[in-house]
């Protein structure tokens, strides 16, 4: 039977592949197949991608049910055509059984007066990955990241040390940036550090300098004073000026989600072209079952970054819950103003975790 049931698979991609979505109104997205008089509404464009797909399962089976070759899947195949007359006997048996059982509760009383019979469950449909659900939206994925392996685990655990220790590294981390535009040595003093300032500060500067990040670098103990220079190498550049961020929440999100045993996919730094030709960069994805969230990350400055963000949330289809801006070091309460002005998640680095987790939480009640 893995044949025919090839046909069906086929014929329900082949079908959605014909489907038309348009935008009818502010979070009013229609997908539909006209040929079949099929139409759903919805307020997210996934949403009326997937209700569509689900009528258009139930339409197939009805028809099978019905003993009706659907449009398409005609011909002379003797295959294809035992497989409907199959179909056809088995909704037949399952129609007589249940009038069958119909009849003798009637007889016994003990079924209730209409009571229908139940149909079989229909098989869930397999989750569109992350890449197929840009597809959807009209948005191609032109590159993908390709990172060597024991590479990704150095810059991986590189974030980790200073995205869980950046309060205590914030004044490294501005002087190291500040260096990279100038090219040039830079220098602290942490004469006024606390202990876990200075244990933090010589131990990141030490493993930037184990891996290269760092091409010099000197801790004078006697004056609490860093002398170090970064590489001028552009993957070095990029790591340290912001990209180091995104990995890091995409490496937490990751390392949550394993914890609680809940099925995800996370995408870095998809290269995407919208459907009006604008090429961007979206910096995390994250699938959840079937509910998508978006994370962009920022170590500077943002403001010219926001309204284009609130731009591509109405092109993703996503709420303001479902799109998370972490801003590097931001207030709280700062934080919290700009969500309301921007209709965006603005949080940063310490507390984007934990108020995604309420969003998880509050989507699965």
């Amino acid at each position: 039977m893995l044949s025919p049931v090839g046909i069906l698979t086929r014929y329900l991609e082949k079908a959605m592949a014909q489907a038309r979505y348009d935008l009818v109104g502010p979070g009013r997205f229609v997908a539909e197949l006209p040929e079949l008089g099929l139409k759903v509404e919805a307020e997210h464009l996934e949403a009326a991608r997937k209700g569509l797909q689900e009528a258009l399962e139930a339409w197939l089976l009805d028809a099978l049910r019905a003993g009706i070759t659907p449009p398409g899947l005609e011909g002379e195949d003797p295959l294809r055509a035992r497989f409907f007359s199959l179909a056809g006997e088995m909704w037949r048996l399952v129609q007589e059984g249940s009038q069958a059982a119909d009849a003798g509760g009637r007889a016994s009383g003990r079924m209730a007066e209409g009571q229908k019979a139940k149909e079989p469950p229909r098989p869930a449909p397999a989750k569109a990955s992350l890449e197929d659900w840009l597809k959807g939206l009209g948005i191609q994925v032109v590159k993908k990241p390709q990172e060597d392996e024991e590479k990704e685990k150095v810059l991986t655990r590189l974030a980790l040390f200073l995205g869980d220790r950046y309060a205590s590294l914030d004044k490294l981390y501005e002087r190291l940036k500040q260096s990279l535009s100038t090219k040039r040595q830079f220098e602290l003093s942490l004469s006024e550090a606390t202990q876990e300032e200075i244990a933090n500060s010589t131990q990141f500067c030490t493993m930037l300098k184990q891996y290269a990040l760092l091409t010099s670098y000197h801790y004078k103990s006697e004056d609490r004073r860093i002398r170090a220079k970064a590489s001028t190498e552009g993957w070095v550049q990029n790591f340290l000026t912001g990209g180091w961020l995104e990995r890091y929440v995409a490496e937490k999100l990751r390392k949550f989600l394993r914890s609680k045993n809940l099925p995800h996919e996370v995408a870095m730094g998809y290269q995407v072209v919208l459907p009006n030709g604008e090429a961007m960069e979206l910096d995390v994805l994250l699938r959840v079952g079937e509910r998508v969230y978006w994370f962009e990350a920022k170590t500077g400055d943002f403001q010219a970054h926001i309204a284009k963000y609130g731009g591509l949330k109405k092109v993703l289809g996503l709420s303001a819950k479902e799109s998370f801006l972490v801003l590097l070091g931001m207030d709280k309460a700062r934080a919290k103003e700009l969500s309301a002005l921007h209709g965006l998640t603005v949080v940063n680095q310490a507390n984007f975790l934990d108020i995604f987790q309420e969003v998880l939480e509050s989507n699965a009640a």
